[in-house]
């Protein structure tokens, strides 16, 4: 009895497992509502989803589920009929409560159905901006989803649950047999995608950023970032993909769908360069495997908004999710008396740049000038002036509504005449953070690391007799003044080089997860002794300027570093020197000085334990694009009257 048990636990044994092989390899032909055991414990049902047949009526998402030893994990909650439907299949399958339930994003055939898992027990987990969108829209778009002729009974009789497990990038659940991660690889089909990884089953749950068929909806996305989004996917072991519409599949999914993003993306850019209209770049769309792959040629939609994307017709994304740009107070379409605006004074912009502009403003007038005080001339029936702020042209142009400066810092753009005045005034904060947090990396790094006594020793110094001691970061603590755009990016920066960061800033925020202490300005004194560097990042203003002098610099460590690289008038130059000179701190790096340029035979040229680069922290060819994107969205957006970013606070001065 023991040999023939054995024999048979054997050949069932083999069946199983020739059974979950073909599932990652073959892949099981399976019909709508059908429910496969994917991997021991990992279920996938089939929604059905047509992009040739119109008969087929849409069943929402796929939905898998993970049976662990304890509980269930539910990966998408459809649609509320649909969520029933699901429950009564894993009721199927084992008699485990569900606890967990992932929406992949915020979109109703993956999210509406919250409530009804909520009324069986599940706690409902989302991606952080998936979170944000369903909390900040979600009750509005999911009361319109049940509104009307054609919206759906089953939403119109439920009510939209708000997921109420959060993660950023990474939630594990392990019980010891069955594994999954919930992953954010980036901003795809939407900025909270969130993909359910099994390692030990090597099976990948996308939900909508990577689907099998012609599904994909970009009205949410980003196509670079998608792109971007797919190759990190492909990093990952995986044999099968279960994506959120469509048959399951195997890796090479990821490759079909990262390969449409980046094919569509060429070719409408081609058609862009060529000077094609929209309607003749997706009649020349040519992807003949892409109808193989879905039976259908590429949808006219995603065509028009790649390029969209790619003129700056759409918000560019990454100015919000990537560098904080959020619209400010400013008039718009909605403001009693507003007017569509008609003339825009611009620097002297090479054509295809003014052609971009056309594009987003096509009624507007765009008026290169050479100078300043060419601006001044010309602003007087302007509606708005790019690059260039003075009192002259403040006070020419009569019918000026908004001025968009060149920098971040706007101290010598507040003029009186523009305080003063309605005229609403946008800079470019946030848009220089990366490039100037890489900026102060770099002064400190060759104080720490001693570069310029190297450079000057000619590379006489052998391994291990420095010429002067070296120090590193890890274990050090940084204290960041001004967490804004730039103070946020050297934070980050500083975190990654092991230190802990604490930070001062006014405004009332909630503290980032890369920084140990979030502080006001009060506690500075306090915080100074603490801290092995110290970094400038806040903006010049009445309040701030000569912050740092002679007792601040008297408060910090004489083994602490100084670094600048936000405005020279910040700190009070004679105090600096003193202080350098008397060793009370170890040394000063900074891309600002006051004045700057430093002269020749200015002292600080002098100093060995000084670096100074020549205020180059904002350049970079990043920095440029992004600087780019902005006028050009911010064009668009005063055009239609729509809120502009990174409005000035005049009064605050930054």
């Amino acid at each position: 009895m023991r040999s023939s048990a054995r024999i048979l636990f054997l050949v069932l044994g083999c069946c199983l497992a020739c059974g979950f092989a073909r599932a990652a390899g073959e892949q099981p032909q399976m019909k709508f509502t059908d429910v496969n055991e994917v991997a021991p414990g990992v279920f996938f049902r089939y929604s059905a989803i047509s992009a040739t047949d119109k008969n087929v009526q849409f069943g929402g998402s796929n939905n898998i589920w993970i049976v662990f030893e304890d509980y269930v994990v539910v990966i998408d909650a459809n649609f509320p009929k649909e969520a029933g439907d699901v429950i009564e299949a894993i009721k199927k399958t084992t008699d485990k409560p569900i606890r967990y339930v992932l929406d992949t994003h915020h979109h109703g055939d993956h999210s509406y159905g919250n409530a009804v898992f909520g009324n069986a027990g599940a706690s409902i987990v989302a991606q952080t901006n998936c979170y944000r969108l369903l909390r900040e829209n979600g009750v509005q778009e999911f009361k319109q989803a049940g509104r009307g002729p054609t919206g759906r009974k089953d939403v119109a009789e439920s009510k939209l649950k708000v997921p109420n497990v959060v993660f950023d990038e990474k939630l594990v659940l392990d019980d010891g047999k069955q594994r999954v991660e919930f992953l954010f690889l980036g901003h795809a089909h939407t900025s909270g995608d969130a993909f359910a990884y099994l390692p030990r089953r090597k099976l990948l749950c996308t939900g909508d950023a990577c689907v099998n068929g012609a599904f994909n909806f970009m009205g949410h996305s980003d196509s670079a970032s998608w792109i971007r989004v797919m190759e990190r996917a492909q990093q990952l072991d995986v044999k099968t993909v279960l994506p959120g519409h469509g048959p399951i599949a195997g890796k090479d999914l990821l490759e079909k769908q990262k390969r449409y993003f980046v094919e569509l993306r060429q070719q409408v850019q081609q058609g862009i360069q060529a000077d094609k209209s929209e309607q003749d770049i997706i009649a020349g769309i040519d992807m003949p495997w892409y109808k193989e792959w879905t039976g259908v040629i590429p949808t006219g939609e995603n065509t028009k908004y790649v390029y969209a994307e790619l003129t700056g017709k759409v918000t560019p994304w990454d100015l919000s999710e990537e560098f904080g740009v959020f619209p400010g107070a400013s008039p718009t379409k909605d403001t009693p008396g507003w007017t569509k605006p008609r003339r825009i004074v611009v620097p002297n912009l090479m054509p295809a740049r003014l052609a971009e502009l056309k594009r987003v403003a096509p009624e507007i007038e765009f008026i290169p000038v050479r100078s300043a005080e060419e601006a001044a001339k010309v602003a007087e029936d302007a509606d708005a002036v790019i690059g260039y702020c003075t009192s002259d042209i403040v006070r020419s142009g009569k019918h000026l509504r908004w001025i968009q400066y060149g920098t971040a810092g706007v101290e010598k753009a507040l003029v009186p005449e523009l305080v003063d005045s309605q005229i609403v005034l946008t800079n470019l904060q946030r848009i220089h953070g990366p490039n100037v947090a890489d900026q102060a990396f770099a002064v400190l790094l060759a104080l720490t690391r001693r570069v310029q006594a190297h450079a000057r020793a000619g590379g006489a110094a052998t391994p291990g007799k420095p010429l002067t001691e070296r120090q590193g970061l890890q274990g050090k603590t940084m204290l960041v003044v001004g967490l804004g755009g730039v103070g946020t990016q050297i934070s980050r920066r500083a975190q990654a080089f092991g230190m802990r960061v604490m930070a001062i800033d006014p405004k009332d925020m909630e503290r980032p997860p890369f920084v140990f202490s979030l502080d006001k300005p009060a506690k500075i004194v306090e915080l100074l002794p603490k801290a092995d560097v110290v970094v400038l990042a806040c903006p010049l203003t009445a309040e701030t300027r000569g912050m740092f002098g002679e007792a601040q610099f008297e408060a910090m460590k004489k083994s602490a570093y100084f670094i600048n690289i936000a405005r020279g008038g910040l700190v009070q130059t004679p105090a600096l020197i003193a202080a350098l000179e008397k060793k009370q701190l170890a040394g000063a790096g900074m891309d600002v000085t006051d004045p700057e340029p430093l002269p020749e035979e200015h002292p600080l040229w002098k100093l060995p334990n000084v670096v100074v680069s020549p205020h180059v922290g904002g350049e970079s060819a990043g920095a440029n694009d992004r600087r780019w994107r902005l006028w050009r969205e911010n064009v668009r957006r005063f055009a239609v009257g729509e809120p502009l970013l990174c409005v000035v606070d005049k009064g605050k001065g930054y």
